[in-house]
Order: C-alpha cells, then structure tokens, then sequence
C-alpha cells in the first residue's frame, strides 16, 4: 500500500513520503521561493518596529517574547464571512505594513508547497477548495521565549507545559476532516534550539488509539484536557522543527506539539494554518493503492492494519463531522449546553481509559 501511494506523489520524494509515513512529519525543502519569505519577514518586522520591537536592539524583545504579526485572525474571519467593518480593518492593517491587499494564492507562488500537501493527503481533489488556499503571511514571531524553568528533563519531556493537539473549533474523530494536515512554513532560518515548534512524535499513535476508542467523537474541550497534560505520558520521542527559510513542515494532525522557547538571539518567524480536507479521512478503501499517506499513517499506528470499519454512512448522520464554536465566541446558552455535555462524555471515557485518565475527570455534581 505504501509504495502504491508514494508512487502517486508528483511533489514529494521518494525518501520524504517514505519518511512521513514512518515518522508522522517531514521537511519539504525550497517550498516557498525565498525572496517571497524574505519579503513576508520585512513586512513583519516593519510592525514590530512600530510597536516598539527593534531589530537591532534584543531587549525591546523582552516586551512581547512570542508575538503575532499582520492581520488578528478574528478579523480576518469575520472579513472572510462578509463583515465590512472587518474587511475595511484588515485591509488597514495589510496596507500599513506593506502586504499585498490579500495574500497570494499558494498555487501562483508557491506551488511546490501546495504539492506537497496535495500528496500527503491523496490527490488535490481531496482538498477543500485548493484554489483559495494562500501563503499565510500574518506571522507567529518567536523572538525569545523562555524555557528555562522547565527543570532537569528540559522540553524533551512529557512535563513541558504546552503540549497541544490543534483543533478547538471541531469535535475530534479518528478521520475529521477539519485538519487534514498540520502545516509550518518556516520564513525564516531555523536552527536547533532557536525557537523551532517542538513534536511529541509517538503521540500521532497515541491520538489515533484513542480516537479509533471513541467512534461517536470526543469534544474539544475534552481533547484539551486530555492532552495537556495527560496523554503525552504516554510518549518517549520528541523532535524540533530546523529548517531553511522557505521550507514548509508537514505535520500529521494528530501530532501533539508546543511553542519552544528560543534563547538563541534569533527571531523566529514562522506560521502554523492547517489543511481542511473535501472529505473525512477513509480507511476501507477498496482499492489499498487509494489511501493517503496520511491514513497510512494512522492505520499504521493502529497495529499495521490494511483495512478499518470506523465510520458508515449512517454514523456520519448520527455523529456529524461538524464545527464547534470556540470557547471565546459561545453564547451563554452554548456553555451550559457544552457542560452537561462534557460531564456525560468524560464519565463515559472515564470508565474505558487508564488509571490516569480516570484521575483527570472533574468530580462534581451534574447539571
């Protein structure tokens, strides 16, 4: 099944899909021509400038050690669904700091990036509309975060704070197809222990065991809990992002991660989006030679499995792929509503997971 799927991929090598499926992420070199990442950084660090962050001074850098640049990404959703208020904001905004009124198509700039993700997940009609997927350009700056309190087993450890699996506004299946792939485009050079996202990389099997437990969904809030900080004890390897400016990491989505501190005296710039596939994740195909190599992956991680029932037609009706409203933006009635549903759902994983898991659950008197 492997080589039937690597054989399909036009962008990626050989040794990159091989080493996606075995690991769960891969570097894809050159994937944004570089003159496009360099003019992302100037536009960045004209903002920083004016908030006060200079570049040649590191101790302005104190203020904010982990920063966001360009447009907020409230506004640029609310301009995305219509807002005139929102869209007249964000085109401020890109005007001032020198970005183009809407950021480029990824397929005009920089296709060899869009290539890759099209081969990671099986083919571009897979993708939900590939045409408007864009080079992100409102940046994540690590300028110097610190990680010098994380005690004697440093961030490779399962007590760094932080470890995450994305993902707050969907309910989590095993083949959701709000995150397809989790993507990082690196604008800027990046060496170890300069800042670079930090993998926990066996919780890809971790996530997978525990999604293929739950074929009705678990809640995001759930997942949050879960994860952070509980589910990484179950993992031992850990990796860090390096790279070139305009290489782009490829994540699987079920990679749980944390911010890195960066006490090298090299800004980060960086992005994190991620990919939305046209359809959930199948691991029945009837043809072995049509899986991704993302579901490879996780069919991999479920003990080298060649086939899964996970989902028929009738548990997408009963069980909804559908979005969740982010902790922020939840009406009244949506968080009392989320309660009692959190209380019945973390009752009943509390009866199916381990010692630890139970431990986690809230003890309190239901709705």
């Amino acid at each position: 099944m492997v080589d039937q799927a690597i054989a399909k991929c036009t962008t990626l090598s050989e040794a990159d899909a091989r080493h996606f499926v075995a690991h769960g992420w891969v570097i894809v070199r050159d994937a944004v021509p570089k003159q496009n990442s360099e003019d992302i950084v100037a536009c960045a660090w004209r903002e920083l400038e004016e908030r006060g962050i200079k570049r040649g001074d590191p101790e302005t850098w104190k203020k904010e050690p982990y920063i966001r640049t360009g447009c907020p990404p409230n506004v640029g959703i609310m301009a995305s669904r219509g807002d005139k208020e929102a869209a007249k904001q964000k085109l401020e905004i890109r005007t001032r700091y020198g970005l183009p009124p809407e950021s480029p198509l990824l397929q005009d700039v920089a296709p060899r990036a869009l290539g890759a993700q099209v081969d990671c997940v099986g083919g571009r009609e897979r993708v939900a509309a590939p045409e408007q997927i864009a080079l992100p350009d409102s940046l994540a700056v690590n300028l110097c975060s610190d990680d010098s309190k994380l005690g004697e087993g440093g961030w490779r450890s399962t007590s760094a704070p932080g470890w995450h699996k994305d993902g707050w506004h969907y309910r989590h299946f095993l083949d959701s197809p709000q995150q397809g792939l989790l993507l990082g485009y690196i604008f800027s050079d990046l060496s170890p222990e300069s800042g670079g996202t930090q993998m926990c990389v066996d919780s890809v099997g971790v996530v997978a065991r525990l999604l293929a437990r739950h074929p009705q969904g678990i809640h995001p809030d759930t997942v949050y809990s879960y994860i952070k900080p509980y589910m990484v004890k179950e993992c031992s390897e850990f990796q860090q992002l390096t790279g070139k400016a305009g290489d782009l990491a490829i994540m699987h989505p079920y990679m749980a991660h944390r911010v890195a501190g960066n006490a090298s005296g090299r800004p980060r710039f960086g992005q994190f989006p991620s990919l939305k596939l046209s359809q959930p994740m199948r691991f029945s195909r009837e043809d072995p030679g049509d899986y991704s190599l993302a579901e490879l992956v996780v069919l991999k991680e479920l003990g080298q499995l060649t086939h899964l029932d996970f989902a028929t037609e009738a548990d997408y009706t009963k069980y909804p792929r559908e979005d969740i409203t982010p902790p922020p933006s939840r009406t009244e009635e949506e968080k009392q509503a989320i309660e009692t549903e959190l209380y019945d759902e973390q009752q009943r994983m509390a009866l199916t997971e381990p010692e630890w898991a139970q431990e986690m659950w809230p003890k309190r008197e239901r709705l």
